[in-house]
């Protein structure tokens, strides 16, 4: 009995020195992700980006919504350990449409918590690690198999994630990409290395509890997945990947300078940059610094946007500009130099049959909704909206 007490405590300190998971490791945030930048997809033209559209259309960009094969376990040790391999058969396996929330799938149950965490609270630890005490945090494992357009070769290809809930490793053909956490943020992957002609297996492992979790704890309903949209983009190697637009004005508010910072990467290549009304007729072309006399200001009785185009060797990008100012002078809020009250409400992203998945057509509905009702101010309450919705807002 004495040895087996001995035995006993040495696993326990042996696992107590244990390389931490990365799911539970305050010094993983990611592995292999692409650093974060303002959103853009290559175009094929300056012409696609001259559209009244929410987005300009482009061949560089494939959706990867859809059915997806999913297996679900409460416990990651009963995981499939190795269901990301080539030759794995999930034959068995559930389907699932993606994006989604699993739980409003059938697969475990969404839970509404304020002030207590619906995991173990041992930070920054998930699991009991206790044999009296199960460990609970399910494990979401995905399967689709996709093809990259024949049009792409010679360009980088990345794999885009909108949004997963809460932490999640990616393999692509047999072979690890990465992992990512922050639930509500996008995570984008260079899957170029790892592609092949014909079909690709991409595997997804989806943790529903990360020690992100502890700081992603507030007043809402939980529920976990691939619960935003998945897509694949191809760049040139030579790419304008981020972009910073701010503005100026003059006392008086009828002119402005549009400034631009931009960020490279692949090697070097010279932004030129074009604004146009809205309209479509060119303001001007620039490359750091834009003055534009008689600016028409963005309000929301008036939200007028211009388009701003940017070129880096045969990389193209577009943006919406609203030409606007916020600033707290004295106990006043001044927009673009006059008073403003805001009219304001709380939004979740929230449907009554998808959970936190939101459809574009549901976003329309409560923007509609706002502006019905003369509110101008929208509080996303907790956490980053899916990118559609600023521009959204910015268009309405």
């Amino acid at each position: 009995m004495k040895t087996a007490l001995l035995t006993a405590a040495a696993l326990s300190a042996l696992a107590a020195f244990a390389e931490p998971n990365d799911w539970e490791n305050t010094a993983v945030n990611s592995r292999n992700r692409e650093p974060a930048r303002a959103y853009s997809m290559p175009l094929a033209s300056v012409d696609a980006a001259l559209t009244d559209a929410l987005e300009p259309a482009t061949p560089y960009r494939v959706s990867l919504n859809g059915t997806w094969k999913i297996s679900w376990c409460g416990n990651p040790a009963l995981r499939p350990l190795d269901f990301w391999q080539t030759d794995f058969d999930d034959s068995d396996w559930f389907t699932i449409d993606v994006p989604s929330c699993v739980e409003m799938r059938g697969f475990g149950s969404p839970g509404y918590v304020n002030v207590r965490y619906p995991h173990a609270n041992k930070w920054p630890r998930i699991l009991n690690r206790d044999t009296e005490k199960p460990d609970y945090n399910p494990v979401s494992s995905y399967r689709r198999t996709f093809t990259v357009p024949a049009s792409w070769k010679g360009r980088d290809v990345f794999i885009r994630f909108d949004g997963v809930y809460s932490a999640y490793y990616v393999w692509v053909n047999g072979k690890k990409v990465g992992y990512a956490e922050d639930s509500k943020l996008p995570s984008e992957f260079n899957v170029t290395k790892y592609l092949q002609d014909g079909e690709n297996l991409l595997a997804v492992e989806v943790y529903r509890w990360c020690d992100g979790s502890y700081l992603e704890d507030q007043d809402m309903f939980r529920y976990s997945g691939i619960y935003r949209d998945v897509s694949l983009f191809a760049a040139p190697k030579v790419r304008l990947d981020d972009f910073y637009v701010t503005q100026t004005f003059s006392p008086d508010y009828r002119d402005a300078t549009l400034n631009l910072k931009t960020t490279v990467r692949g090697g070097d290549a010279k932004v030129s940059a074009t604004l146009y009304d809205a309209q479509f007729r060119p303001v001007g072309t620039f490359t750091d610094k834009l003055e534009v006399k008689g600016v028409r200001l963005w309000s929301a009785e008036d939200p007028y946007l211009y388009t701003l185009v940017m070129k880096a060797g045969e990389d193209i990008r577009a943006c919406r500009v609203g030409f606007k100012e916020s600033k707290i002078v004295g106990n006043t809020l001044l927009f673009n130099g006059r008073k403003i009250k805001f009219k304001g409400v709380n939004r979740h992203e929230c449907s009554p049959e998808n959970g936190r998945t939101v459809s574009m057509a549901e976003m329309l509905k409560d923007i509609t909704l706002f502006k019905q009702f003369n509110i101008n101010t929208v509080r996303t309450c907790h956490y980053p909206d899916h990118h559609s919705w600023y521009d959204l807002c910015d268009k309405y």
